[in-house]
């Protein structure tokens, strides 16, 4: 025998054999474990640096829409398509919120002057108001004493209130707390 020699094995057991091995024999699993420890902490880090990532928020960094917001301003006559500087805004519910239309009003700017308030968003009642340079208001926004999420009206004004190129700034102000809670501005 001659790597083996009998003696008695750490366990106890009389039959045991003990192997020595010389310097350079020593088997590979220390290695083995410390390569996979680290390939699994390695893994792990990746997927808690994907779900980290994953709470930010995504995009551009672009600061959100106002809730109501301004859609559209048309210059056109609706039956002859001619342009009469009709000055009809269509404003939209962007938000998440439902108003009462009646405690909402719109104070609608030209190039930084003001240009038109209109006292009531309700439709039925805008009629009987006080109210100058704002011939209609429609839509289903103005319909019912709520102006729900997704809707939209439109503000007939007078003609010649908007022209082509003029920067529009809508604020709709709630009459209860004079407070502003919604301001946007496009190019007309």
């Amino acid at each position: 025998m001659s790597g083996a020699a009998r003696r008695t094995h750490p366990s106890g057991s009389p039959a045991a054999l003990v192997r020595r091995t010389s310097k350079g024999e020593t088997a590979l699993s220390d290695t083995h474990g410390v390569l996979l420890m680290v390939a699994v902490t390695v893994i792990l880090a990746a997927i808690l640096l994907l779900i980290l990532l994953s709470m930010l928020p995504a995009g551009s960094w672009v600061e959100p829409q106002p809730p109501i917001i301004i859609t559209e301003i048309s210059h056109v006559s609706t039956g002859t398509g001619t342009l009469t500087y009709a000055s009809r805004v269509t404003l939209k519910n962007n938000g998440s919120t439902v108003y009462e239309n009646d405690c909402l009003r719109a104070v609608f700017y030209v190039n930084g002057y003001r240009a038109c308030i209109v006292h009531t968003l309700n439709g039925h009642l805008l009629i009987p108001s006080h109210h100058y340079g704002v011939k209609t208001l429609s839509g289903e926004g103005c319909r019912t004493p709520f102006w729900n999420p997704g809707e939209t009206m439109t503000a007939d004004l007078s003609d010649g209130t908007f022209y082509p190129g003029a920067e529009v700034t809508l604020q709709v102000v709630d009459k209860r707390s004079g407070r502003i809670i919604s301001k946007h501005t496009m190019r007309a």
